[in-house]
């Protein structure tokens, strides 16, 4: 039976806009076989996360049968359900889901991302095309790309990091030297780094209790106590990018703009950081913008990338992450 228009738009929806953030660089995609399913594809950084999706929109009866086929895939790394958003659809969904979890394999539903789509979307209507678009963008970006495939980052956590206290560009070095030799203690990474020990044992504490870095799984063999997590790295990887980008006035490539938004990063204000020492007003490529650096978390992340690349001679190369080809014909 030929899949409805609506159906067809959906699940081209996932790929486009996974595949059109990937132009931020900070990860890498790929169409992959679709084998069972109605879409998948590869995301990839230091990692590659393999995704697999089923939509549903006319045929009600196959909501048991999708759930429990996208959860029997052991090869992927993230399910997607779209779904038509019923009564009935949700309330088989829901009974899904409770006799998973009575079996005893619950945690495979971390895995699980479900994405309700309203019932009377009409993929012959442009203004519907674009408000369905527009919310599975927002939804899948921030449920998906943020949450696995970046870490988990959020903007909080860019703020937080942006705006910590204390010498500049430190936070920054500290998660740079982990990352390239790892931690062993305090006396030795101060040495490194060349601060005392007081500054770096409280910017180990701070990144620990954000999740940038974690405890190794196992020191012996590491010879770390702690490893740059995921989100550690996604948070490199875009002041990489954000350094590579200078100079444009904020114009950025489209993925990497978006990615930002969703960070609560304005770029612009990232690329003007450098003309503002006094951080007032000031008026550049047409346009006012105030930096405080005091307060505002875009401009102390420039100042952050700046000070640990000039002050602590951190390095920071631009992103570049491939998967190889594949015939998926």
């Amino acid at each position: 039976m030929a899949e409805s228009a609506e159906h067809a738009f959906l699940s081209d929806s996932i790929l486009q806009i996974m595949d059109a953030a990937s132009e931020s660089r900070l990860y890498a995609y790929r169409e992959a076989e679709r084998k069972r399913f109605d879409f998948a594809c590869d995301l990839a950084t230091n990692w590659k996360r393999a995704v697999s999706g089923q939509t549903l929109w006319k045929h009600t009866e196959g909501v048991d049968k999708d759930v429990r086929m996208l959860l029997s895939e052991s090869e992927s790394d993230a399910l997607i359900y779209v779904a038509r958003s019923t009564m009935k659809n949700k309330a088989v969904l829901y009974e899904a889901i409770s006799d998973y979890k009575k079996t005893g394999l619950s945690e495979r539903l971390d895995r699980l991302r479900v994405f309700w789509v309203p019932e009377d979307f009409d993929a012959d209507s442009e203004s519907h095309r674009k408000l369905v678009h527009s919310e599975l963008k927002e939804s899948v970006s921030r449920d998906l790309l943020l949450s696995v495939v970046l870490g988990g980052i959020t903007d909080r956590d860019v703020s937080s990091f942006a705006t910590w206290s204390g010498t500049s560009g430190l936070s920054l070095a500290v998660l740079a030297e982990v990352e390239d030799s790892g931690f062993g203690n305090y006396t030795q990474l101060a040495k490194k780094i060349g601060i005392s020990a007081g500054p770096i044992k409280e910017r180990i504490i701070r990144l620990s209790l954000t999740g940038f870095i974690v405890p190794s799984s196992d020191p012996r063999i590491s010879g770390t106590i702690y490893e740059v997590a995921p989100k550690g790295y996604a948070l490199m990887d875009l002041c990489g990018r954000l350094f590579a980008e200078r100079d444009k006035f904020g114009a950025v490539d489209s993925g990497l703009g978006y990615i930002c938004t969703l960070l609560g990063i304005d770029p612009y204000k990232v690329d003007l950081w450098a003309f503002s020492p006094g951080f007032d007003f000031i008026a550049s490529n047409g346009r006012n913008v105030l930096l405080n650096p005091r307060h505002d978390a875009s401009s102390r992340l420039a100042v952050e990338i700046h000070s640990a690349m000039d002050r602590w001679d951190v390095s920071l190369p631009e992103p570049f992450y491939q998967i190889p080809g594949r015939d998926i014909s």
